[in-house]
């Protein structure tokens, strides 16, 4: 089979989208099938063909860190999609290289697959500066994905948590729930070698009994790194062994580390700023806990990466999003600063052994995501799309 894949970023840049279509790309390659993915590139001057990845030049979003924006129609490029000639187009974005994708399933007579990723309630901020204006341009928004939906032989969210987001959005119709996955193998302890995590625990400045938490994502609003600060700020001022480790960029870098300075815990509050992600298993090899208060997720690619590595995830709850964690045994969930304190002490209670025996239990809660498994369940969508396309 024959894919092209539509997405507004791809490597070099860095989210959980990337890693989702990178896992994806190699999984069905793997397979034997072949896959072409059109993507932008804001330093790119022409369209450029480069190892199975059609880069189109584009304008960059700054507050997107790696995104960027171009025209939905461009000869040039329909002519490169019309060349590799696939059996199934694949969007993964609602904007100009979706609405492109969109263009090419018509022109070219192909049966359409349409991965939603955002749940963009979260996300009018970015357009809408004030709490009225996102509530009067929601429903724009809604009325544009439903539109965008419609279109789309077969529908593709993370978990259940974006179905509901897309019946509010009035898209009333068969929707495949296909987990993210991705591969885990890099994460994995034994697959790390030992220098390297010396490295990095010396690069993080660790000592032996420090308890460090890390967080890994985009530093946006929508992640609520704030919250996440406040509570752990709460917990430092009864124990000074505690860190924070927040390896990520984006908007709220400076307001992220003006608030770390106003709870008086600048020293234990670390910006490592952007990491490539082939360099992120050292750093999570080093650290205890993952923390996150996003509210945002759907499936989080950062948790699950933590999860390999044997962190156990402190998660702010998130009823829609709770399928993520087995309580008790990768992770657990909490609500007010009290509930993150308690979580913090229960992990500083444990004994160096119950701790080893913890962190090879969240381990393998991680082996029933596989990326064979997830590549199989995106095709099994594909074939259906085609036949339901060719049926009509």
């Amino acid at each position: 089979m024959k894919i092209a894949i539509f997405t507004e970023t791809y490597y070099p840049y860095i989210s959980g989208v990337v890693t989702h279509i990178d896992t994806l790309r190699r999984g069905l390659l793997s397979a034997g099938h072949e896959v072409l993915i059109v993507t932008t590139n804001p330093k790119a001057r022409t369209h450029y063909l480069k190892d199975g990845v059609l880069y189109c030049p584009s304008v960059s979003i700054k507050k997107i860190y790696g995104a960027g924006v171009t025209t939905p129609i461009n000869i040039k490029r329909f002519n490169f999609v019309k060349d590799f000639n696939p059996d199934i187009i694949h969007i993964h974005t609602e904007f100009s290289i979706g609405l492109f994708g969109l263009g090419c399933a018509r022109k070219l007579k192909k049966p359409l697959v349409y991965t939603l990723h955002t749940m963009y309630d979260d996300y009018l901020f970015y357009v809408a500066s004030n709490e009225k204006m996102q509530k009067l341009m929601a429903p724009g928004a809604h009325f544009y994905l439903k539109s965008i939906a419609r279109r789309a032989t077969e529908i593709i969210v993370p978990s259940p948590k974006v179905i509901k987001f897309l019946e509010r959005c009035k898209v009333m119709r068969h929707i495949n729930i296909v987990q993210n996955t991705l591969d885990l193998s890099d994460f994995l302890v034994h697959n790390i070698p030992l220098p390297d995590i010396e490295d990095a625990r010396t690069k993080l400045g660790l000592k032996p009994d420090d308890i460090s938490m890390l967080f890994v994502g985009r530093l946006g609003q929508e992640k609520s790194n704030d919250i996440l600060i406040n509570f752990f700020a709460n917990k430092c001022a009864s124990n000074d062994k505690l860190k924070l480790f927040i390896i990520g960029d984006g908007p709220e870098m400076m307001k992220l580390k003006k608030l770390a300075v106003a709870n008086k815990v600048a020293d234990r509050v670390f910006f490592l700023g952007r990491v490539d992600h082939d360099k992120l298993p050292p750093y999570f090899q080093c650290c205890d806990l993952f923390a996150t208060a996003s509210l945002s997720e759907t499936y989080s690619i950062s948790v699950l990466e933590a999860m390999a590595s044997g962190l156990y995830v402190l998660q702010r709850l998130d009823i829609y999003n709770k399928a993520q964690i087995s309580q008790g045994e990768n992770g657990d969930f909490f609500v007010t600063s009290e509930d993150f304190d308690n979580l913090v002490q229960e992990f500083i209670d444990k004994t160096p052994a119950q701790r080893a025996t913890l962190r090879n239990t969240v381990t393998k809660s991680t082996q029933r995501y596989g990326c064979k498994e997830f590549a199989s369940a995106i095709l099994n969508v594909y074939e259906r799309a085609i036949a339901k396309y060719n049926n009509q």
